[in-house]
């Protein structure tokens, strides 16, 4: 259960990821790396789909994830064409419609075994996707897709991660690594809030994209240790 909320978490994170990376590669900023990372963050989107159609039994959940394969296509018709800044906007709308679903889907595997371990992959999962909905909201802001709507959600997305962030450094069942892994975290964190906030007259695109990724690869190796803790309180 602690692998498929995992893998379901994910599927959150990738689809504000994927629609970051396209923005960024409109504005040609690490535009080589922004495309590398996009194409296999579909490809890993699309693996996970099949995944957790292929695992999960419940009808409800079965429902959710088949609402979700129009979608995809529609994010693979875009991410396989040229950019377009008109498709950045759509983009920004797929990425939501799949953050909305996909996150039905983490509560409702969530629901099925709600223990202290098991939550801590949920809301550690969701830091990953934190990270890459505020970077994608500042890439949006970049590319001239700026709006009272998308600075409202960036403010909003800045102030759930750090309640989580002091939430998941509270939790007990949290052993040294995490510990240190979460204090990485705080001080990366540290060094781009203010482009997020408006509290730096100046940001710098190519640092707000490197170090959200920082973020997102290290929110993704607590969760799997949280995912290896689940497993460790089954097992006694």
């Amino acid at each position: 259960m602690a692998s498929l909320v995992n893998t379901a978490g994910m599927q959150r994170m990738l689809s504000q990821r994927i629609t970051k990376d396209y923005l960024f590669l409109g504005k040609q900023i690490r535009a080589g790396k922004a495309r590398r990372q996009m194409q296999g963050s579909v490809a890993l989107l699309l693996n996970n789909h099949d995944v957790l159609k292929q695992s999960v039994t419940d009808q409800r959940i079965k429902d959710m994830l088949g609402e979700i394969d129009p979608l995809l296509e529609k994010l693979v018709a875009i991410t396989d064409a040229p950019y377009a800044k008109h498709s950045g906007a759509t983009m920004l709308e797929l990425s939501e419609a799949l953050l909305e679903l996909n996150h039905a889907v983490v509560l409702e595997l969530e629901k099925q075994q709600a223990v202290k371990t098991v939550q801590a992959v949920n809301v550690a999962g969701r830091q990953r996707m934190l990270s890459q909905r505020i970077a994608m909201f500042y890439a949006a802001h970049q590319a001239g897709l700026k709006s009272d709507a998308t600075v409202s959600q960036m403010r909003g997305a800045v102030e759930e991660f750090e309640k989580a962030h002091a939430g998941l450094s509270a939790n007990p069942i949290n052993t040294d690594e995490i510990s240190r892994e979460l204090k990485g975290v705080e001080n990366l964190w540290k060094t781009i809030r203010g482009y997020f906030t408006g509290e730096m007259e100046k940001s710098y695109p190519v640092t707000a994209f490197v170090t959200t990724d920082d973020i997102m690869k290290r929110m993704n190796k607590i969760t799997l240790l949280y995912v290896k803790a689940h497993w460790s309180a089954n097992k006694q």
